[in-house]
């Protein structure tokens, strides 16, 4: 391990507390040939996990007609060889009249980690829908469960960020449960789809994959001795089939905001004065763990809003997550009824009470109809997805990890940690814990697509973003996912030649634009071609070349010339296009230099021109990169994010020295911490914010003076966002990479500033051990920080940004081929 990945260890569990790695994990096989084999699990000699059984098994043929179980699978045979175990069985499955071969294969990977997986095999079908439930039982009764975010977990379903459950048993020994990425175990965690209608927002799948992905043994089952822990893959809840209960509503409402509202009979009517969000909230009658839907017809002249928080202690907190989010603006006819429905899964709320928010925001003298609102309960039919498709072993994969029991904090660190050491990741423990987030973040596209799809986060699912995809994908050396994705946004093409920037499951997208999607395609493609030495369709890439040399540099001129940025700060479109961006004249360099690279006329006096054209954005004066020409006393770090593309691409910089060093030189990095590696410095930097002449040096943007036109206006009033997203929220990819320039370069603070960003991102919020979108700069307590940024996905980019700092190597990534 290089100096700095041991420095960082360091570091971080100095903090978190010290992980053992005197743990001896050790398999046996119990059982016999009458009654078959199984494997138990132990801590040197204590016993852990004392199975009765390996899976079980729930098949069906494709029109659902026949079912069949195979319960409590175990070997008719087995084998030892150091460190594997393996069971193996051939059972004859009477319903179909078939023959399935099966393989369970039990490897030590060190003293800490055990993998498991299970392989199977038919011959006799052309497909076969099944699901298969792995469960583990703990040999004495546990003194605790714990999820990923639950310290103390109650039972039943666990659907949280990241797919994780364990027990403690009663001498403190920690027994955890992780699983393989979801495009190799074939689920998908999403629950949700965008809405029709052009209203926005998402609503609940009405076929949901994988609920009960992990679920844990309940209060009642544990009471009757019945104690486990369950992994189910392939699993689908058909909330159009099975049982629904029609629940009675509460009478009472409270009025929220501006609004006249009369009620008679089951219509609600509603009258605006004021262009705020106003309508009525109740009280749902929503219990932990169970899936509802809500459906109402509307009329009016107003969009209808429909929100739905948590509620603790009488104060409303977080908006639920799964299914019914962000419908701000459903669209209603003034003549007729227009039907609302969506459904929303409950996960584990701890008792909290769910309020229903609905109404109108931004109206104002308008009126809105609510009719026959009513919330069913589902108990819905469930279905098996995954496919065992004729001569092709299916096989899945989980993990079973052990250490002393610390506190629930430490487990989450642990769980990410020990599934990157399960798949052979080396590096650091924050690169093991962005590259667990990445795979947790990999699944399938749908029950009925099994290739592979990236999200950026739990709260953006299920939509797949490209940028985000990219940057987290070409992290990786995997040559299956880096080929599939990269040929599914191949797909998105338009006759003009653009990459999309969007694939949503489900629901369709018209969003192909002049930002950097089609460019990063391009880098992605000549990557592929160097990594894996593949031979790429050349009409989709001409085709890609053609819109990137037309859309932005339609003169030749060398000036980039766009509708949106280039970069993540996307909050703003130009009309007409600008050319006042520092980063998109930056990308434009990018893509010039690739485009030659992949067999391209681009003349080197071209690609001279476009390079000084982005040194001319360096203001001598201010000492700068000028994000936004229109507004030079603004700074960002993106701006440094094609500087790093060529020293990361081509080994080549643009920038001088000097350039770089004094851009940085004038970036605040804020947040001291007393118990950060480097405490004389600060522990992140803001992605953009207004530098000042005063003695603190910079400000946060306002409304008299921003660069994002509307969005600026209405989000940057009062100082209420200050420190917050755009204004001067801090992006570990964008920082990460704009030291790592800093390194190049020559910075002296480039090294302790990339360990103090790389401990802010685990530690500066203790209650928050993992990724996330941004970080703020300004806050009073972590309780403000958004929950919906937690996990993001492409910090895992930060391994390729080593890479370039000399810090890491691709050997350390398992799937890096020579």
């Amino acid at each position: 391990m290089k100096e700095y990945s041991r420095a960082l260890f360091v570091s971080l569990f100095c903090f978190i507390g010290t992980l053992s790695w005197s743990q001896n994990i050790n398999l046996k096989v119990v059982g016999d040939k009458e009654h078959g084999f199984n494997v138990d699990i132990y801590n040197g000699s204590q016993l852990l996990v004392h199975n009765t059984e390996e899976f079980s098994l729930k098949m069906a043929n494709l029109d659902l007609s026949e079912n069949a179980t195979i319960e409590a699978w175990k070997g008719s045979s087995y084998t030892v060889d150091k460190n594997y175990i393996q069971l193996t069985r051939e059972t004859y499955v009477s319903e179909f009249d078939l023959n399935v071969s099966i393989t369970v294969t039990y490897q030590v990977i060190s003293g800490n980690v055990v993998k498991k997986t299970i392989d199977l095999l038919q011959t006799g079908m052309p497909t076969l829908y099944f699901t298969i439930e792995e469960t583990a039982k703990p040999a004495q009764k546990p003194s605790r469960y714990v999820t990923f975010e639950h310290d103390n977990f109650p039972g039943g379903f666990v659907h949280e960020m990241f797919p994780a459950a364990g027990f403690v048993t009663p001498d403190n020994q920690l027994v955890g449960f992780l699983m393989d990425a979801g495009y190799k175990n074939h689920y998908t965690r999403t629950t949700r789809r965008r809405f029709n209608g052009h209203g926005g927002g998402f609503v609940g799948m009405r076929k949901l994959p994988d609920p009960a992905l992990v679920s844990v043994a309940s209060v009642e089952e544990r009471a009757g001795n019945q104690e486990y822990i369950k992994q189910t893959f392939g699993e689908m809840y058909n909330l159009d089939a099975g049982k629904e209960v029609k629940l009675k509503i509460n009478d009472q409402f409270k009025k929220f905001g501006e609004v006249k509202i009369e009620k008679k009979d089951s219509i609600f009517s509603l009258n605006f004065k004021e262009n705020n969000r106003s309508g009525f909230e109740i009280i749902a009658p929503f219990k932990n763990q169970n899936i509802y839907t809500i459906s109402f017809l509307s009329k009016g002249t107003a969009a209808v809003s429909l929100k739905i928080f948590r509620i603790k202690n009488g104060k409303k907190t977080v908006e639920l997550e799964d299914g019914v989010k962000y419908i701000d603006k459903f669209p209603t006819s003034e003549k007729e009824w227009t039907l609302f429905k969506g459904s929303i899964l409950v996960p584990y709320i701890e008792n909290d009470s769910v309020s229903l928010f609905v109404g109108a925001q931004d109206a104002k003298e308008c009126e809105l109809q609510i009719k026959n609102l009513q919330i069913v309960a589902h108990q819905p039919q469930k279905e098996p997805y995954d496919k065992m498709n004729m001569g092709e072993i299916n096989t899945k994969t989980t993990f079973v990890f052990v250490e002393p029991w610390k506190n629930h904090h430490d487990f989450v660190v642990s769980s990410q940690i020990r599934l990157a050491e399960a798949k052979g990741f080396e590096g650091s423990p924050i690169d093991k814990m962005l590259y667990a987030n990445f795979n947790m973040l990999t699944w399938i596209t749908s029950i009925d697509d099994f290739a592979p799809f990236n999200v950026p986060n739990m709260n953006y699912s299920p939509d797949m973003y490209n940028r985000d995809s990219f940057f987290s994908i070409v992290s990786s050396y995997n040559k299956e996912l880096n080929l599939s994705i990269w040929n599914q946004w191949a797909k998105t093409q338009n006759k003009n030649g653009a990459i999309a920037t969007i694939i949503t499951p489900y629901m369709g997208t018209i969003e192909a634009k002049d930002n950097e999607a089609t460019i990063e395609w391009l880098v992605w493609a000549m990557m592929n071609k160097r990594r894996f030495g593949v031979v790429l369709p050349e009409d989709k890439i001409k085709k890609a070349v053609n819109f990137v040399l037309n859309e932005f540099d339609d003169d030749k001129d060398g000036i980039c010339k766009s509708h949106f940025s280039m970069s993540q700060v996307d909050v703003r479109t130009y009309e007409p296009k600008t050319d006042k961006l520092a980063v998109n004249q930056g990308m434009l360099v990018i893509a010039l230099r690739t485009i030659k690279e992949l067999g391209f006329p681009i003349a080197d006096e071209y690609i001279e021109k476009a390079e000084k054209e982005y040194r001319n954005f360096y203001d001598v004066k201010r000492k700068h990169l000028l994000f936004d020409k229109d507004f030079p006393d603004i700074i960002s770090l993106t701006d440094l994010e094609p500087e790093f593309f060529s020293l990361w691409l081509f080994n080549k910089p643009i920038l001088t020295d000097e350039m770089v060093i004094n851009h940085l030189n004038q970036m605040p990095i804020l947040n001291k911490v007393a118990n950060s590696p480097h405490p004389e410095y600060g522990t992140t930097a803001p992605i953009c914010i207004r530098l000042t002449k005063d003695k603190k040096g910079y400000d946060y943007i306002n409304t008299e003076y921003q660069p994002f036109d509307e969005f600026g206006k209405s989000n940057y009033v009062g100082g209420a966002n200050d420190g917050i997203y755009y204004n001067g929220g801090s992006w570990f990819r964008a920082e990460y990479s704009a030291y790592v320039v800093g390194v190049k370069h020559g910075w002296k603070k480039a090294e302790k500033l990339m360990e103090n960003r790389a401990w802010a991102e685990i530690n500066l919020n203790p209650e928050w051990p993992y990724s996330k979108e941004f970080i703020p700069t300004k806050w009073t307590t972590t309780d403000s920080w958004w929950p919906s940024t937690r996990g993001l996905c492409w910090n895992v980019f930060i391994l390729m940004a080593d890479e370039v700092a000399g810090k890491r190597t691709a050997k350390m990534d398992p799937d890096f081929k020579n």
